[in-house]
């Protein structure tokens, strides 16, 4: 009987006091449900409505790379007057997986067709649970002095970092509540504007291992840190690791490849050093 119940394990989403949660459903018998919640929390929930249609407040993640309920980034949506069913699937499939789009619509204001191009993703807060992130399109580049983001007014050099160096900066907001956090910003032309992210913290894991502060402060600044996976098949093995702000994800090479590619780099520099001082001078002595 166990081995047949653990076959009927379910990755799922379901919704409880109108926030989305992972959990696992198992069918308890052919009307209800027995979902447990990646929080903990076990409760039994009815496979149909009282319509007597498929329940809406559970869905099964067809896919473990999605990160968001489908029927929760639906009414995102629509609350941002955009129509998930009309988005391409490869822009569905993106949105569920908490990735950012770059979405344009089109409206009728005043007896003419307008347009208006917004950056929406997915986000998710513990306490409050999921939201949509949306973020106009500004009509010309952001200026220094509205260049400003969770009460913190960024200064000339920063501004001058992102929008001329496109880098990516880091800084202290503050909430109104007076609660201070890192976060991470940089110049999105698409948007004409700064666009914010959250910064690596302390308690995220890459590779199988939790960050140090120095680790997470230094992906921050947008260095490599070296992290060394030690229990392999093949023996330790070593990576250079950096954070992608924009693609709020880890980017690895590998230790020896990096070495290598270093190497070659250094080498091609030297060698065209070599030939420019071989090369004979145009110049005329007069």
């Amino acid at each position: 009987m166990e081995k047949q119940a653990e076959k009927q394990i379910e990755k799922v989403f379901v919704n409880v006091s109108q926030v989305w949660f992972k959990g696992e459903a198992i069918s308890k018998d052919q009307d209800t449900y027995k979902v447990k919640t990646d929080d903990g929390r076990t409760f039994t929930m009815p496979k149909m409505n009282e319509e007597g249609g498929k329940n809406e407040d559970i869905q099964i993640r067809e896919n473990l790379d999605h990160q968001f309920a489908k029927e929760d980034v639906k009414r995102r949506l629509e609350g941002a007057y955009i129509s998930f069913q009309k988005l391409d699937d490869n822009v569905q499939e993106s949105l569920l997986e908490g990735k950012e789009r770059l979405i344009k619509t089109t409206y009728i204001s005043d007896g003419q067709l307008k347009s208006s191009v917004k950056m929406v993703q997915m986000v998710y807060n513990p306490n409050t649970g999921s939201k949509l992130d949306v973020q106009i399109r500004r009509n010309e580049q952001i200026k220094l002095e509205d260049a400003n983001a969770y009460q913190y007014q960024f200064t000339k050099e920063e501004y001058n970092a992102m929008v001329k160096e496109d880098k990516t900066i880091q800084f202290t907001g503050t909430s109104l509540n007076g609660d201070t956090f890192q976060k991470l910003a940089y110049y999105e032309p698409r948007l004409n504007d700064i666009r914010t992210k959250p910064a690596v913290s302390a308690n995220m894991y890459v590779l199988g291992q939790q960050l140090t502060k120095e680790q997470a402060d230094t992906m921050n600044k947008g260095e490599e840190v070296k992290i060394t996976i030690r229990k392999t098949k093949k023996g330790p093995l070593t990576y250079m690791v950096r954070w992608s702000a924009k693609g709020q994800r880890f980017l690895y090479r590998d230790l020896e490849k990096a070495k290598l590619k270093d190497m070659e780099v250094k080498a091609g520099t030297t060698l065209d050093s070599e030939k420019k001082k071989k090369q004979p001078s145009n110049a005329m002595s007069l």
